[in-house]
């Protein structure tokens, strides 16, 4: 964000149309002396408003005779000529613009004022730290820009609400290591009153892997099936020539029927779903065989089936928390997975449990950082 050091009138209304526009507006606070509020801020363009301030070659002067603001554009709006006008090197440095003027041309002669500056930054080797240093804070803001962009694209794919069923309570824990992230999950009521459930992650991580977890969200659109093989077989038939050479999606794909508890799994190269037995307090693994999608064009993939009875839980995750480790550098792995999930109880809701599974998971990882995303989604039979 480029900031502009503003000299005018205490309720202009020029500021509060300039921040609008992005900048970043700073107003000497008029109990200090300005060369001190000069001395503390960074500027990347002076605006003064010549016809309420005294003395303004003065101020220009001023302005280039500061370590900080001598190569920093100055643009003031004045009724009169100005000394800067009459000297050709001054002329160079201050741009002055006189009355009649629009709010917004005068906010696109700032906007040119600043990118030429930049440009010249970024070609001249000898430019001015402050110069470098506004060229540095434009290809940040532009960067932060793009990010915030991807991550509310990725943000869109993920379901806004997940579906309801008073015969099953659903949560979901999504952390992305990054600002944006090669995990994705979905979930949505079918056509035939069932749950769907899709939990994916894209090799590698950033910008690249989130493209790609677009990607395979929209090919799991296209491909519109709701058993789990047939869908990621559809999935792998579209992205597979798509996808670069050396990237690739695991993925789990679940179909649960609320009326009968009849639970459906696939996967593609990713980690089994695990299935809580409240009855017995016993742990079991769906496994199911394939490749993950984008390896082969023909690759087919199993079925697996099960009964939750009411009390039992389906979750299904991503490698990030398994393969987390601790300070001693062991991983959480599967086994401590399934014993968290063994310490939940009857009693506790989809939420509550999935919060007692990620708390043994902090618990165990203590210190440690996380080196991958993680997500979890956990679904219980409650009727």
């Amino acid at each position: 964000m480029d900031s502009i050091f503003f000299l005018g009138r205490d309720n202009d209304t020029l500021p509060t149309f300039l921040n609008r526009l992005g900048y970043s507006i700073i107003e000497p606070n008029r109990d200090a002396s300005l060369s001190e509020a000069v001395s503390k801020s960074s500027m990347d363009l002076v605006l003064i408003d010549c016809r309420v301030v005294e003395d303004p070659n003065g101020l220009c002067a001023f302005f280039r005779a500061q370590p900080n603001t001598r190569a920093v554009p100055i643009v003031c709006i004045s009724d009169e000529v100005l000394d800067s006008e009459k000297s050709e090197d001054l002329a160079r440095a201050v741009e002055v613009i006189h009355p009649p003027f629009s709010v917004g041309g005068l906010a696109s002669r700032i906007a040119l004022t600043l990118r030429l500056r930049k440009i010249a930054g970024r070609d001249d080797k000898k430019s001015s730290l402050a110069e470098i240093n506004a060229n540095l804070r434009d290809h940040n803001s532009r960067f932060k820009k793009e990010l915030d962009e991807a991550r509310a694209i990725q943000e869109s794919l993920l379901p806004r609400v997940l579906p309801r069923d008073p015969r099953m309570e659903l949560a979901v824990s999504y952390q992305p290591l990054d600002e944006v992230g090669g995990d994705w999950y979905f979930a949505n009521k079918t056509e035939s009153e069932q749950i769907s459930l899709q939990i994916a992650d894209v090799s590698g991580h950033g910008l690249s892997a989130a493209f790609i977890g677009s990607m395979a969200k929209l090919a799991m659109t296209a491909a519109a099936k709701e058993r789990p093989d047939q869908l990621l077989e559809g999935m792998n038939r579209l992205l597979a020539p798509q996808i670069p050479q050396g990237r690739f999606v695991t993925m789990g794909s679940a179909l649960y029927d609320p009326a009968t508890g009849r639970l459906a799994w696939s996967r593609a190269g990713h980690p089994p779903a695990l299935v809580l037995r409240r009855a017995t307090n016993e742990v079991a693994r769906l496994l199911g065989e394939g490749f993950a999608v984008g390896f082969f064009e023909d690759s087919a993939y199993s079925l697996c089936e099960d009964i939750l009875e009411v009390g039992d839980a389906l979750i299904m995750f991503t490698d990030g928390i398994t393969e987390a480790q601790d300070l001693s550098g062991e991983a959480f792995g599967m086994d401590r997975l399934a014993m968290a999930l063994r310490s939940t109880s009857a009693e506790q809701s989809s939420a509550d449990m999935l919060r007692t599974v990620l708390d043994a998971f902090d618990t165990f990882r203590g210190e440690r950082l996380i080196r991958d995303d993680v997500t979890v989604v956990l679904l219980k039979r409650s009727a």
